[in-house]
């Protein structure tokens, strides 16, 4: 995720079995998606993402660590988030880019960002890398101010 002029800017899209396109390489691989009881998609009931680094284990079934990318044009931007689903599952990415706003430097950014997704239960890898780019601390995303705390809804569902 970029962040330009306080506004998350999605740079990639999140590969998970849902797709048509993901789910189609994986069965042709001999791996197999599955469905939890609140409609969470998983390859080989095991892993919620189709494309990783790690997970050694489900290459054989059609998991792999090429992203969908795409090219833009430096502008006003303040910093390239990278973070792995144990964060981005819990956090959007306006979240993201509004929190790391209001932070001093990149690391205290990438230590508050991960810390609050353990705080809203993540039970992932939650690792974030921010890359500062020339306009860092030039722009503030919104004026809304995250809680450290959530509720959690009947439905699964942050409220």
């Amino acid at each position: 995720m970029l962040c330009r002029k306080g506004r998350a800017e999605k740079l990639t899209r999140d590969h998970t079995p849902d797709h048509r396109d993901e789910r189609h390489r994986i069965r042709r691989f001999g791996g197999f998606v599955t469905w939890n009881s609140v409609g969470e998609a998983s390859v080989n009931g095991r892993l919620a993402m189709t494309r990783s680094i790690g997970d050694f284990h489900l290459k054989a079934s059609g998991v792999i660590a090429e992203p969908d990318t795409r090219r833009l044009t430096h502008a006003s931007d303040s910093f390239l988030a990278l973070t792995t689903d144990g964060i981005n599952f819990l956090l959007s990415d306006q979240e993201i880019c509004d929190v790391i706003n209001r932070c001093q430097d990149p690391t205290e950014a990438a230590d508050v960002i991960a810390q609050q997704a353990l705080q809203y239960g993540s039970e992932d890898n939650a690792s974030i890398l921010v890359v500062p780019f020339g306009a860092w601390g030039k722009h503030q995303s919104s004026t809304a101010v995250y809680s450290m705390s959530r509720n959690f809804s009947s439905s699964g569902r942050w409220a």
